[in-house]
């Protein structure tokens, strides 16, 4: 099999994609690659991702691709939730706190390395990519801790919504809430909405 053919036959197992990882997993030299995006077959849509030219892929799975130590979070994950109505104008993202990014289309939130991974989950998009983004319980968490810096109408929206979901967990998110000590201020909104 000829190198082009094999790159290609990589990018149909994965959705229409193709990453630097990719390539290197498979002992591909980036010259097969140039030859296939010269000749229009490959796109780059971004440092180190390379798409076909049908392929439509969203900013949630670049971005995560660019900042790979990052996860989606905040008002970005209440809007991939359904636990706002508001499309995100930034990415919200959380770092380690010894990260500091550098993106105009990114919002920065940052935590211990620690607490970083508590409810991290990954999250299949429309499109068949998928993302890292914290699980409701933990959003609800984030934005509790963060409510001074969050729109109140969202902030109010996004609890009255979770609320009204069959798939929360509640159990889960007293946990969190006791993890990041923020117990009776939850359980002050949460007796709001009762």
């Amino acid at each position: 099999m000829m190198k082009s053919d094999l790159i290609m036959e990589l990018v149909k197992r994965n959705n229409g994609i193709l990453t630097m990882k990719i390539l290197e997993e498979n002992n591909i030299h980036r010259q097969y690659l140039k030859a296939l995006v010269d000749n229009g077959e490959l796109i780059k849509i971004s440092r180190g991702i390379y798409v076909t030219p049908d392929k439509d892929v969203s900013e949630y799975y670049i971005m995560g691709e660019q900042f790979k130590n990052a996860i989606f979070s905040h008002n970005t994950a209440l809007y991939l939730y359904d636990l706002t109505d508001r499309t995100p104008f930034v990415l919200d993202m959380t770092f380690p706190s010894n990260i500091r990014p550098s993106n105009d289309m990114l919002s920065p939130h940052y935590i211990n390395k620690e607490r970083l991974n508590i409810g991290l989950i990954t999250k299949e998009l429309d499109d068949g990519t998928k993302i890292r983004v914290y699980n409701m319980e933990r959003t609800i968490c984030d934005i509790i801790r963060d409510r001074n810096k969050i729109d109140s109408q969202i902030f109010n929206t996004a609890l009255k919504e979770y609320m009204k979901r069959s798939d929360k967990n509640l159990n889960l998110l007293y946990e969190y809430a006791k993890e990041f000590k923020i117990l009776k201020i939850l359980r002050m909104y949460l007796e709001v909405l009762a």
